[in-house]
């Protein structure tokens, strides 16, 4: 039962998802590109006796086809932050469509980023003594981002309970 009626529109609203730097189209035509390629290869050493090649380069472009495939089935896979008076909802969707959705008292909650190695760091909301991670498949920038916009709306949710004017 959420805390929150669903017909109250949100103070703030983000959508994350994994970051992908190329299209499926892209990652489409490459595969294709791949496969004429060795098909013209498999072609030559068909014509010269050497057949059994011909079934090993297909393997690589067979792969390659099941890393995109799975690589873009993952990127389905996010998070939906939403800030409305009294509740921070956090939904989490699976790849497989899959949703969790946790809500926060944003009165108590903090949004805490620590810094790791190698400008590796970590995004959590901590309530209570627990902790919930937020934006793991995001860069270090888009972390830090993130906690200072949460930061400043929770502050001003916390001084400010009517959402019109925060």
């Amino acid at each position: 039962m959420p805390a929150v009626p669903r017909a109250e529109k949100p103070i703030f609203r983000i959508d994350l998802h994994p970051p992908r730097s190329l299209s499926g189209r892209a990652a489409r035509n490459i595969v294709i590109l791949l496969a004429c390629a060795t098909s013209i290869i498999g072609l030559i050493f068909w014509a010269v006796g050497a057949w059994p090649v011909v079934g090993f380069l297909g393997v690589d472009v067979v792969l390659l086809a099941l890393a995109f495939y799975f690589s873009f089935r993952a990127a389905r896979a996010g998070e939906q932050i939403e800030l409305r008076q009294g509740n921070l909802r956090v939904t989490r969707i699976s790849a497989h469509g899959g949703r969790q959705e946790f809500d926060f008292q944003p009165y108590w909650l903090q949004v805490v980023l620590e810094r790791g190695e190698d400008d590796q760091c970590q995004l959590y909301l901590r309530s209570h003594g627990k902790r919930f991670e937020i934006g793991g498949f995001l860069g270090a920038d888009e972390k830090t981002d993130l906690a200072g916009k949460l930061d400043q709306l929770l502050r001003k949710a916390r001084c400010c309970p009517d959402p019109q004017t925060v």
